[in-house]
C-alpha cells in the first residue's frame, strides 16, 4: 500500500499543477445517477462508482458490456466463452466459471432487473441508454441482488413526456459491417407516454478464413428490440417494458497454438495429427466447423412508483426467458479434433418490494423484499477426436475400440435456484457535514439440480444428433439429484465527512456474498462438485472534490479485500473442476480525472492499481500461494478527450480520442507465462460533424487505431490437445455512420 499511496501523491499534485489558471471560470455539467436507489449527484455517493452518459457512450460506440471496462479504473473483462458470455470483473473479483448455470461475481442490471444467468446475460444488447454505471465493491443493503465484486446498472431512455420525437442511426465499416438503430417517442395523453427503439448489427467475421468453401469466423448479427410506456401523475410513475433480441452469427474467433513449438521444429501439431498453423497470422484461421451460435432473450417488466409526502413505495416485477446454443470449433483446425455444443436455456422471476422514506429530518432509510427464482436446463457436448492422426494424417477412430479417442462426451440436468433476502440501509446525519451509513442484509439461497445425466457415444455420429440420452453407455452420472441450502448476514457501516461543500471524505467497510454452485460441465462422478459461497470483507476509503470553481472532478478510493473461498474453473487432464480457492488479498486504488481544460477541451483520465494474490490455495500438491488472481492486471489506465474544433451558426465539429492500458495479466491461477497476455494498449478515435443544432450529424471512427493483437481468455489443453488455447479480441475495425434527430 506504501507504493499505492505515493502514486496516489503524484498523480494528485500532478492533476492539480496541470490545470490553467483561467479554469476557475468554467463548469462541468453535474452527472446525476441512481447507485443509491434514488436521483443523487454523483460527487454525493459515497462509493466508488464510473458513470458514462448518452454522449459518452455514442463516442465509444461500445457494442456489448465487454468494451464499457475500458473506461472504468479496476473493471476487467473477461472472454471466457468470446460474445457467448460476457463477463465483467472489478477489483480481481471475477468469475472463471462459464457454466450455462453459473452467475457472475459482477451483477448486471437492466432498469434494476438482475440479469444474472448465463443465457439471460449473454443476450443483452447496448442500445438506446441514457447511462451506464458502474459500482464497485461488495453490493446488498440497496440491491435486488447480492454480489461480492459489484454491480453494472445499465439504464434505457424512457418515454420523454414532451410531445414525438426520436432518432435514426445508420452505419457502415470494414468487414462489411452495417448497423441501423432509432428510436421513436410519443406522447399519447398528458400522463402516458411511449417508446420503441431497435438495432441491428451485421458484420462478415473479422477473422479470415483459409480453408476453402469456409466462411470467415467471429461475425456478429444482432437485433434487438424494445417497447416502452411510461404513465406519470403527481403521485404515480408506472414503466412496463418489453424487449426481444435476437444473434445468429458464427462463434467468435478461437486460437489455439501448439504447445511444443509446432510441426516445423518437430513437434507432434494439435491433437497430435500432426497439423500445425504455420504460416497463419493472428487473425487468420483453418476452421473447419463455422456454425451460427443463437442467443434469444425476450422478457418484460413494470416498476410501479406510489409517492407521498414521506415515503416512496417501489415494486419492480420482471419474467425473462433466455436461450443460447453455441457451437464451438475449439482447435481451430481443419479437422475434427475438439469441438464443443453448449445450450441452456434458463426461464427467471424477480419480484423486488421497497420503500425509501423521505423525512424532513436526519434520519432516512431504503427498506426491501427480494425474491427471484430461475429454471435452467443444460446440455454440453464435447466431441473428442473424431478424426484422429498418427502424426501424418487424419484417421477414423470406433470410439468403443479407441476409448476416449473418437468419442462424444454429453451431460443434461435441470437446475432450479431460488433466492429470498430482505435488505435495510440507512443514513443518520449527525452534524450538517458527517453522515452515517449502516445496513444489513439477509439472504437465504437454494439450489436444486435434479436428472444429471452423462453418457459417450461416437463422435461422427453426433454432429446431426438432436435428442438426449445414451448412445452408447454411462459415464456414471445417472439420473442424479442433489440440492444445497445457503444463509448468509451481509452489510455495511460507513462515514462520509464534507469537509467543505467540494470535498468529501469516505470510508466503510462491508461484506460481500455470492452463493454456493454446481458444476455444470460434470461428466464423469468426480466431476460432479459443489462449491461453497464466496464471503468478502472490504475496507474502503476515499474522496470525492470538486475544484477550481467547478471545472474538475477529482475521485479516489483505496481499498482491501479479503477474500474467502473464491469459486473457480480448473482445467486438468481433460476434466474440468469447480473449486474454492481458501482465501486471496486483494488491494488499490483507483483516481479518476474529469477535468473542463479549456472552453473546447474536455479530459477524463482515470488509474487502477491492482495487489491481488492468492494467500491460501493449492492443487495437486502444488502451492500456488503468491499467484495472482485471474484477469488482475497491476496496472490499467483510461484516458480520453473531446476537443470542439468549430462551433457556429448550427454547426459544431468535435475530435474525440480514448484509449485503454492494460498490463500483463493472467487467465488462470498456475500463472503460466505461456497463456499470460501482456500489456497492451487501444487507442481509439472519432470525428463528430452535427449540423442544424444536431438535426443533422455524422461520424467517422477507428477503433483499435494500431491494430493489437491481444487475447481475452487463455486456458492450457496440452495434456490431451497440446494446444495452449486462446480468445482473441478485436482488430482494427473502422467506418462511418449517420444520425437524424427528429
Amino acid at each position: 500500500m506504501k507504493k499505492i499511496s505515493s502514486t496516489a501523491g503524484l498523480l494528485l499534485a500532478a492533476s492539480g499543477m496541470s490545470l490553467p489558471a483561467f479554469a476557475e471560470q468554467l463548469m462541468l455539467e453535474e452527472i446525476v445517477i441512481t447507485a443509491q436507489k434514488q436521483s443523487e449527484s454523483l460527487q454525493e455517493v459515497p462509493i466508488s462508482v464510473t458513470a458514462l452518459g448518452q454522449d459518452s457512450l455514442g463516442n465509444f460506440k461500445f457494442r456489448n458490456t465487454q468494451e464499457i471496462a475500458s473506461q472504468a479504473p479496476n473493471v476487467q473483462m473477461l472472454g471466457s466463452n468470446g460474445d457467448a458470455q460476457l463477463v465483467l470483473g472489478m477489483r480481481g473479483v471475477t468469475q472463471s466459471d462459464y457454466s450455462p448455470n453459473g452467475t457472475g461475481a459482477v451483477a448486471l442490471y437492466v432498469d434494476e432487473v438482475y440479469m444474472g444467468a448465463t443465457p439471460l446475460s449473454s443476450g443483452v444488447q447496448l442500445f438506446d441508454l441514457e447511462r451506464v454505471e458502474m459500482l464497485l465493491g461488495p453490493q446488498g443493503t440497496l440491491y435486488g441482488k447480492n454480489a461480492t465484486g459489484g454491480a453494472v446498472n445499465l439504464i434505457t431512455t424512457k418515454p420523454q413526456m414532451d410531445g414525438t420525437s426520436g432518432y435514426l442511426n445508420l452505419g457502415l465499416g470494414n468487414y462489411g459491417a452495417y448497423n441501423v438503430a432509432g428510436a421513436f417517442d410519443t406522447e399519447l395523453s398528458e400522463t402516458l407516454g411511449m417508446r420503441l427503439a431497435f438495432t441491428t448489427t451485421e458484420n462478415d467475421g473479422y477473422v479470415e478464413n483459409k480453408l476453402p468453401g469456409a466462411d470467415d469466423a467471429s461475425q456478429i448479427g444482432e437485433s434487438a428490440v424494445r417497447l416502452s410506456f411510461l404513465y406519470e401523475t403527481d403521485s404515480v410513475d408506472a414503466l412496463l417494458k418489453l424487449h426481444k433480441s435476437r444473434t445468429r452469427a458464427n462463434h467468435t474467433s478461437i486460437l489455439m497454438v501448439e504447445a511444443d513449438q509446432g510441426v516445423a521444429n518437430g513437434g507432434v501439431g494439435l491433437g497430435h495429427t500432426g497439423y500445425g498453423r504455420g504460416d497463419l497470422d493472428f487473425q487468420e484461421t483453418e476452421s473447419n466447423r463455422v456454425e451460427e451460435k443463437e442467443f434469444d432473450l425476450q422478457g418484460t417488466s413494470l416498476t410501479l412508483n406510489y409517492h407521498s409526502d414521506s415515503y416512496t413505495f417501489t415494486s419492480i416485477t420482471s419474467f425473462d426467458k433466455g436461450e443460447y446454443f453455441v457451437p464451438e470449433d475449439a482447435d481451430g483446425s481443419p479437422y475434427h479434433l475438439l469441438e464443443d455444443d453448449f445450450y441452456a436455456e434458463t426461464k427467471q422471476f424477480t419480484q423486488d418490494l421497497r420503500i425509501t422514506s423521505n423525512y424532513a429530518g436526519n434520519f432516512n432509510f431504503i427498506a426491501g423484499l427480494y425474491y427471484a427464482t430461475d429454471t435452467t436446463d443444460g446440455e454440453t457436448r464435447y466431441r473428442w477426436l473424431a478424426d484422429y492422426g498418427d502424426d501424418t494424417q487424419p484417421l477414423a477412430n470406433a470410439c468403443e475400440d479407441t476409448f476416449f479417442l473418437g468419442c462424444y462426451y454429453a451431460n443434461s440436468y435441470e437446475q432450479t435456484r431460488d433466492t429470498q433476502a430482505a435488505y435495510f440501509n440507512s443514513t443518520y446525519q449527525l452534524t450538517n457535514a458527517l453522515t452515517l451509513t449502516a445496513g444489513v442484509r439477509y439472504t437465504r439461497d437454494s439450489i436444486e439440480i435434479e436428472d444429471y445425466t452423462s453418457w459417450y457415444g461416437e463422435a461422427q455420429d453426433s454432429f446431426a444428433k438432436t435428442q438426449d440420452g445414451p448412445a452408447q453407455g454411462s459415464l456414471g452420472l445417472d439420473g442424479v439429484n442433489d440440492k444445497v441450502d445457503d444463509t448468509n448476514w451481509s452489510g455495511k457501516l460507513g462515514l462520509d465527512w464534507f469537509v467543505t461543500d467540494d470535498i468529501m471524505l469516505y470510508g466503510s467497510y462491508s461484506t460481500g456474498y455470492r452463493g454456493s454452485a454446481f458444476n455444470g460441465f460434470a461428466f464423469i462422478p468426480d466431476e460432479f462438485t459443489q462449491v461453497d459461497p464466496e464471503e468478502l470483507e472490504a475496507w474502503e476509503f476515499g474522496f470525492k472534490s470538486t475544484l477550481f470553481g467547478g471545472s474538475t472532478r477529482l475521485n479516489g478510493a483505496v481499498f482491501h479485500y479479503t477474500y474467502e473461498n473464491q469459486q473457480f474453473l480448473i482445467f486438468d487432464a481433460g476434466l474440468q473442476r469447480l473449486l474454492n480457492a481458501g482465501e486471496s488479498e486483494i488491494q488499490g486504488l483507483e483516481l479518476q480525472l474529469t477535468t473542463q481544460l479549456t472552453e473546447r477541451l474536455t479530459v477524463n483520465a482515470g488509474v487502477g492499481l491492482l495487489d491481488a494474490e492468492y494467500t491460501e490455495l493449492s492443487y495437486a500438491g502444488a502451492d500456488l500461494s503468491g499467484n495472482t488472481l485471474p484477469s488482475s492486471p497491476e496496472v490499467n489506465l483510461n484516458l480520453s478527450a473531446d476537443y470542439d474544433l468549430y462551433e457556429g451558426d448550427g454547426t459544431w465539429v468535435q475530435l474525440h480520442y480514448d484509449a485503454s492500458y492494460i498490463s500483463e495479466q493472467f487467465f488462470e491461477p498456475f500463472n503460466e507465462k505461456r497463456l499470460a497476455q501482456e500489456g497492451y494498449t487501444i487507442h481509439n478515435v472519432r470525428l463528430n460533424v452535427a449540423l442544424q443544432d444536431e438535426k443533422h450529424s455524422f461520424g467517422v471512427y477507428v477503433k483499435n487505431l494500431t491494430d493489437e493483437d491481444y487475447a481475452v481468455y487463455s486456458v492450457n489443453l496440452e495434456a490431451d490437445w497440446n494446444g495452449l488455447f486462446f480468445f482473441r479480441g478485436a482488430p482494427r475495425t473502422y467506418g462511418i455512420d449517420y444520425k437524424y434527430n427528429f
